[in-house]
């Protein structure tokens, strides 16, 4: 089985995050969806991070200076 994509992980803690804030779980369950929750928020934001990572090597990797584009 494959990993999740980051929007499936995304979606499953919006719907995590949406019972949460209706308050109709019971303390147990609450626990276990917290838990989940920050699993999938250190996930996400790690996920984040790497993109940030690779697009900020690509924008060095393509930027060139005034007085190189003139040659």
């Amino acid at each position: 089985m494959s990993e999740p994509s980051f929007e499936e992980d995304q979606r499953e803690l919006e719907a995590i995050v949406e019972r949460l804030e209706r308050g109709d779980v019971e303390l147990e369950e609450l626990a276990q969806l917290w838990e989940r929750g920050e699993l999938l928020c250190r996930r996400l934001a790690a996920e984040l991070e790497r993109a940030q990572g690779k697009i900020e090597e690509l924008g060095r990797q393509l930027d060139v200076s005034p007085l190189d584009r003139e040659k």
